[in-house]
């Protein structure tokens, strides 16, 4: 009877990992409708875990009591144990498949139990050999040591780099990688901080040293305090540009899916280059480089490092802007329906420690949309 149970708990296993035979699979699914079609989804999700489980072994016991009292006969019990299996996984089943595909309303005050949490502190160091190592469950202290520097993770988390031997080689490289929902802290062995957005990437060598200037190569979103060195400048390259400073404060947003890269000057001076084009940024001004031209103008920095500081600047932001931010920090699909404009814009500030549902609340109390919790998509209509 053991072996039994063994069996049925391996078969669920593998009818929810996609790996039973189309026989066993049509078994399970046939008795799940024809079941779901006598139980009410408030009847299947009120059901106690442990409940479930008391009736599905006391019910399994007495079915293998029934088939061992006929004997012993040389007979395949397989059809009587497949069918019973399916009786009972059916509740099982019943609310994985109501959980998978639920729909929740933003405003449904069971929302809550469906909800998507926020992004979290987290990244992926890529040593130069190759080895990946998963920053988010690394114990603090000294992670690897190459080219002269000494790579450890601090207390506070953030990733720290030392230089043990100035005349080392420089060509190593590291690239520092955060995932949707995912935000880390770097400080370079020059003391630079850099802080990275959700779904972003740092390249750099781990001397920082290239050809006597400090670069890095960013992807997706950055924000850099870097400290002043005048015999070696600081680069960072993005796909469209490179930015010059010596030492100040500034942002670079360089989303592949955005339409520009910005670059949001704190304090101090940076110099943006683009093939030909350079222009000079002022604190408190943004260029914005689509490829083919640089724009520069006065704007609220505040506005442009909100993730930097948790929050979502959403105060006249088009909204279609707004909602790729949204999509990156709680790392879920943004799906709209055709009659959602390009023209709407948001409004307000939303703390990004909010749950997903939270945010979503705030947005749409303008009455310009509507949000629909689906898994992790998010489904926008009028």
């Amino acid at each position: 009877m053991k072996d039994s149970k063994q069996n049925l708990s391996h078969l669920i296993d593998q009818y929810l990992a996609g790996e039973t035979t189309d026989q066993e699979r049509n078994l399970l699914e046939q008795s799940y409708m024809k079941a779901s079609a006598r139980m009410s989804e408030k009847d299947i999700s009120d059901i106690h875990a442990a409940r479930i489980h008391e009736i599905g072994t006391k019910s399994w016991e007495d079915l293998m009591e029934k088939i061992e009292g006929e004997g012993t006969k040389s007979v395949n019990l397989w059809p009587r144990i497949f069918a019973f299996a399916a009786s009972v996984v059916v509740v099982f089943l019943a609310i994985y498949f109501l959980n998978r595909n639920r729909e929740v309303d933003v405003n449904d005050a069971n929302a809550v139990a469906h909800d998507v949490n926020p992004g979290t502190v987290g990244a992926t160091l890529t040593l130069a050999n190759g080895k990946k190592i998963r920053l988010t469950g690394a114990a603090s202290g000294k992670l690897a040591q190459e080219a002269g520097v000494t790579i450890t993770k601090s207390s506070s988390g953030s990733l720290i780099y030392e230089v043990k031997d100035k005349t080392s080689s420089s060509g190593t490289k590291n690239t520092l990688s955060t995932d949707n929902g995912e935000t880390y802290q770097v400080r370079l062995p020059d003391g630079s901080m850099v802080y990275l957005n959700a779904a972003s990437s740092l390249t750099y060598a781990t001397s920082l040293i290239e050809n006597g200037r400090r670069v890095v190569t960013l992807h997706g979103e950055g924000y850099f305090e870097v400290h002043k060195d005048k015999k070696h400048p600081f680069i960072v390259k993005t796909e469209k540009q490179e930015v010059e400073v010596l030492g100040t404060h500034f942002n670079i947003n360089s989303y592949d899916d955005e339409s520009a890269v910005s670059t949001t000057l704190i304090q101090g001076s940076v110099k943006v280059r683009s093939g030909k084009t350079e222009q000079m940024l002022r604190p408190g001004e943004q260029s914005l480089n689509d490829g083919k031209t640089i724009k520069v103008s006065q704007v609220d920095v505040d506005s442009s490092i909100d993730w930097k500081n948790g929050d979502f600047n959403l105060d006249g932001v088009e909204f279609k802007i707004a909602m790729r931010k949204i999509a990156r920090w709680y790392n879920v699909e943004v799906i709209y329906e055709e009659a959602i404009s390009d023209n709407i814009r948001s409004g307000g500030w939303v703390s990004r420690k909010n749950s997903l549902s939270a945010v979503l609340k705030s947005i749409e109390a303008s009455g310009q949309v509507h949000f629909r919790i689906k898994g992790k998509q998010i489904y926008i209509t009028k």
